[in-house]
């Protein structure tokens, strides 16, 4: 049987193996040194060119359209899955509550994203998309291609080291974001 059945036996075990958060956390890539042309692009997008982001290349788009093109898009999700909390409080509480724990079990349909405001006023989707943006340029990106699926996760951390957001989407909820926000 050999080293070949091994290799086989490696891949049905992956294939079956339940996967989780934490593995997820294992997976760290480099946003922009990839195999993924359009993973790539869309770490791009929202590095340099998302409305609201400090950048000479982000787009501009008015506040209403903005914000009914973000309500188009959270829609989409359930209000268990997310939640957006004040500057002050202490976010790793709120992973169980949204299912962003370590053991959390990744599942097809698995979305879900706790974020911390940069103050009262700031709006859901400018803290959403300043927290992806921090998450890519600081290297705080986690991949898992699932087979058919890939699942990101996206961290990011204030001056203090403390963690200020964390997004776990697929790479479809994250083109269907770009999408949706630049209609």
């Amino acid at each position: 049987i050999g080293n070949s059945q091994k290799g086989i036996n490696a891949e049905i075990f992956w294939v079956n193996k339940i996967m989780t958060i934490s593995d997820l956390l294992e997976h760290r890539i480099l946003p922009f040194e990839n195999n993924d042309v359009k993973l790539t692009k869309l770490f791009s997008f929202f590095l340099h060119s998302a409305p609201t982001i400090d950048s000479q290349s982000a787009a501009i788009i008015g506040e209403e359209r903005l914000k009914y093109n973000w309500e188009n898009y959270i829609n989409t999700f359930n209000n268990n899955d997310y939640c957006f909390l004040s500057p002050n409080c202490s976010i790793e509480k709120y992973f169980d509550k949204f299912n962003l724990m370590l053991a959390v079990e990744l599942k097809r349909k698995t979305k879900a994203f706790v974020c911390k405001r940069k103050d009262s006023n700031e709006t859901e989707y400018t803290c959403f998309l300043r927290h992806i943006r921090n998450a890519i340029a600081h290297s705080n990106v986690y991949v898992i291609n699932a087979g058919n699926r890939k699942f990101i996760l996206f961290e990011d951390f204030n001056k203090s080291k403390k963690q200020s957001s964390r997004i776990l989407l697929s790479q479809t909820d994250l083109k269907r974001l770009k999408d949706e926000i630049m209609k």
